[in-house]
């Protein structure tokens, strides 16, 4: 092998979404993993060499081959609209029409990197594992898909957030992802999930600091026409801005408008600081430091177009405090006592056990 070029072999762990294509190349694509390398790299490095562009943009000089041998599966019909199949727990991009989108596993992966640069060529050797412990690619990604890491043993001590697990199959972590997540943010509907009801843990963890969450304030001032609730605060859109909800149980729809003055700082979109990474029976999760654009921000909140409530989201909040707060919490007391013959009941349990003996 050239003395300019690296070698990594990579296991995928989890599918990677794409647009439907018959491509037998359809994974891993160089196009996205650059980028995402050029500032992991410029992040961790201190003086590895870079170019800059007119407009600022930081990138590497090197190049990027990627080999595999993919096997694709079309996930078309998994989110149809009006047929009994079950949908996909955490994709729901093919319920529309358009182009639809497929899972796509490699079942090998070579990637080569190429630079005369030889502080590029030490960059990459000594950071790209920790940079596949730290990264998903493709869509859905903080939710675990477009999960690659080199063959040998998952380093959980690369990422660089506090890092929590808890055990899971191929065929059940997409399911225990969205139950988990829906505890933390939303709650648990006994319609969505087996016969167990239970208050999301941010409400909990909302009112021990004496804050109303998004979802009563909502509903005390455009249904019970209650206009007198203190210290209301968007608390659930600190896990992902959800711009549009629909309210199932009064068949409507709350949207939520960034309230900013300036065009050029409105939040439309805010993508969720919790990162999954599903590798061998276990799933990890950490959360970054992108909740703080997120602190003091007013929403306008419209309830089937009726806009007069503005909510802002807290001065104040970690993901470090809301996790250390949620693993303690007594799901016994959380959670009512009918519920805890349930199965569901008992599979959080677990989880939790298995999240404080990871910490």
């Amino acid at each position: 092998m050239s003395k300019f070029k690296l070698e990594f072999q990579l296991k995928q762990h989890t599918p990677i979404i794409h647009f439907q294509s018959e491509q037998s190349g359809a994974t891993l694509r160089a196009t996205e993993l650059k980028p995402k390398l050029d500032r992991f790299l410029l992040e961790q490095v201190e003086g590895i060499p870079f170019k800059e562009n007119a407009n600022g943009h930081k990138s590497l000089d090197y190049k990027v081959k990627i080999e595999a041998k993919t096997e694709i599966s079309d996930i078309e019909g998994i989110n149809p609209k009006n047929n009994k199949q079950t949908p996909n727990p955490l994709f729901f991009g093919n319920m529309g029409d358009g182009d639809k989108k497929r899972f796509s596993m490699a079942s090998t992966i070579k990637i080569e990197f190429f630079s005369f640069d030889a502080k590029i060529r030490e960059a990459i050797e000594k950071n790209f594992e920790s940079f596949l412990a730290n990264t998903n690619f493709g869509t859905r990604q903080s939710k675990g898909f477009g999960g690659f890491y080199l063959e040998k043993p998952f380093n959980k001590s690369l990422i660089k957030h506090k890092v929590y697990s808890f055990s899971s199959s191929k065929k059940k972590w997409q399911e225990d992802i969205k139950f988990f997540y829906a505890f933390l943010r939303a709650g648990i509907n006994t319609a969505n999930f087996g016969g167990i009801y239970a208050k999301a843990v941010i409400f909990a963890y909302a009112k021990s600091k004496n804050i109303t969450w998004d979802q009563k304030a909502i509903k005390n001032f455009y249904l019970d026409k209650n206009k007198n609730i203190e210290n209301e605060k968007l608390m659930r859109d600190l896990f992902g801005l959800s711009s549009s909800q629909s309210w199932m149980s009064y068949n409507a729809t709350v949207d939520k408008e960034h309230n900013e003055q300036d065009q050029k700082k409105t939040i439309d979109r805010f993508k969720s600081p919790i990162t999954f990474k599903f590798i061998d029976n276990k799933i990890y999760f950490w959360a970054d430091k992108s909740v703080e654009k997120m602190l003091n921000k007013e929403f306008i909140i419209k309830f089937d177009g009726k806009n007069k409530l503005n909510l802002k989201t807290p001065t104040s909040f970690t993901f470090d405090e809301f996790f250390e707060f949620a693993f303690s919490l007594d799901l016994s007391k959380h959670i009512d006592s009918e519920y805890h013959d349930n199965e569901q009941y008992a599979k959080l349990v677990k989880i939790f056990k298995e999240i404080k003996e990871s910490k």
